[in-house]
């Protein structure tokens, strides 16, 4: 029998990433009550602390943190197994697995360089806008006045260098080709349901995609360099999967109390 915390988990969440999205989703598809609170774009030192790392999002259960949104869906799938995101046979998690990993190792940085990178160079209003999305006006005060500095550290950490910049674009369009060729009969990528390999492919690929189901869409109208990628796209087979797996699952917030910036 496996346990439920006794305290409501809290999740320490960014609202625009697309990695925080996918524990968000976790969450809300399991129907797990919990708290969530926005940190803004100075959270590493608090990150750190309570975690060892300095990366969001952090899910706190009984009081333990837990970093990496896949080892919060290993962590959520053990103590709430109801409506699960894995599959039941061996052979289809195994499967669901390797298509979440490789999402996440190889897909999720060439999203964020393909929307971020433009806008760092030439609309960095924009590029506030996509950050501080979720947050109040006082986080986009505060992240204006340090912009300059943060711009030069955010394209170190993740890595957007001109190699990067020139690779991401082909890159995303890679993806959405391999869900094409991954998608089964019966609509997923894995088995006759949804789960984490879906989700993640999903969550993963929204910031291309904007679809309406989001529930932290960027600001309208989107940036140019974003509007016109993602309506070089817009009749792949593997962007409106994207938007169809919005439209059937992504469901309503689980979180049970208003958010606040931190």
């Amino acid at each position: 029998m496996t346990s439920s915390p006794t305290r409501l988990p809290v999740l320490w969440h960014f609202p625009i990433s697309h990695f925080n999205e996918k524990a968000r989703w976790a969450l809300d598809w399991k129907g797990i009550p919990h708290v969530r609170e926005v940190l803004s774009l100075g959270y590493m030192p608090r990150a750190w602390w309570a975690s060892g790392q300095a990366r969001l999002p952090i899910l706190f259960l009984d009081g333990t943190a837990i970093a990496d949104s896949t080892r919060i869906i290993a962590e959520l799938e053990t103590r709430y197994p109801d409506t699960p995101l894995y599959p039941t046979d061996e052979v289809g998690r195994r499967r669901a697995l390797a298509l979440e990993d490789f999402f996440d190792e190889e897909i999720g940085s060439p999203v964020r360089t393909t929307v971020l990178a433009p806008l760092f160079e030439h609309d960095p209003d924009a590029a506030l806008g996509a950050l501080t999305t979720g947050m109040g006006s006082g986080a986009r005060r505060a992240a204006r006045a340090i912009f300059p500095a943060f711009r030069s550290f955010y394209r170190f950490r993740h890595g957007m260098n001109d190699a990067a910049i020139a690779a991401a674009p082909a890159i995303v369009r890679s993806a959405f080709d391999r869900i094409a060729a991954e998608i089964g009969p019966s609509g997923y990528l894995v088995g006759d349901r949804f789960s984490v390999a879906d989700l993640t492919a999903a969550a993963l690929l929204a910031p291309i995609v904007v679809p309406i189901e989001h529930p932290h869409r960027p600001p309208e109208p989107l940036p140019p360099s974003l509007r016109d990628f993602r309506a070089s796209l817009a009749n792949h087979p593997g962007f409106r999967w994207v938007q169809e797996m919005y439209r059937r699952h992504r469901g309503v917030s689980a979180a049970v109390a208003a958010e606040v910036t931190r």
